[in-house]
């Protein structure tokens, strides 16, 4: 195992050393693609209105009852820890339904998703296309961010399971790929874009390796 990481005064510097301990991050720099979609309420929620916030952003089909279910029960950690923070005012929680059957039927479902799965509607807001978009609206914003929905069998989409961590400028700083990294590393990581490199003390870091090292015992 590499030793602690020692305390970094830049983003660089902290993704350089978090990568050492998140095998299913990667870490880029690049714009977001743009989308203007409706919530639950059928409000209009565009990529321009979640500047300023930083963005955590999962894309899941609601009729897949297997991995999309526990990319939800990741996403509702990483809320709760980084809501306990304080940085509830700071950080926007995105999910986008692909799915293209039974539109009233799917709203009916994303209403039900948030209450579930007992997501704080505070800063959390699931999004799909408004009933006159074409079917496939969302999927084309989920492929605009590098996944791909196929249809594999009535009401179930093959897809790859991903989440992206988006800066208040509105550029991907981060995808963490799959069901398996570490909802800690995450909210540090979400931390460091709200906060700052320099609110990360070696606590953390400490905390971190911890955490690691028992996953791995």
């Amino acid at each position: 195992m590499p030793s602690s990481p020692v305390f970094s005064h830049s983003l660089e510097d902290t993704e350089e050393e978090l990568q050492e301990w998140e095998r299913y991050a990667q870490f880029i720099d690049q714009p977001s693609p743009e989308f203007s979609l409706n919530n639950t309420d059928s409000n209009g929620v565009s990529s321009s209105d979640l500047e300023q916030s930083v963005v955590v952003l999962n894309i899941i089909h609601l009729r897949y009852q297997e991995a999309c279910p526990v990319h939800m029960n990741l996403i509702a950690e990483v809320q709760e820890r980084v809501n306990d923070t304080g940085l509830r005012d700071d950080v926007e929680f995105i999910t986008i339904a692909t799915d293209s059957e039974d539109f009233a039927g799917t709203h009916n479902n994303m209403r039900a998703y948030g209450e579930n799965f007992d997501l704080d509607p505070a800063n959390w807001r699931f999004l799909y296309r408004s009933e006159n978009e074409f079917v496939d609206t969302t999927r084309q914003v989920a492929e605009a961010y590098g996944l791909k929905f196929d249809d594999v069998a009535e009401g179930v989409q093959a897809h790859g399971v991903v989440t992206h961590v988006i800066d208040q400028s509105g550029r991907i700083r981060a995808r963490f790929h799959g069901l398996k990294f570490d909802p800690e590393h995450l909210v540090y990581y979400v931390k460091v874009l709200a906060e700052g490199p320099e609110t990360l003390s070696t606590g953390v870091w400490d905390r971190i390796r911890h955490t690691v090292v028992n996953t791995f015992d």
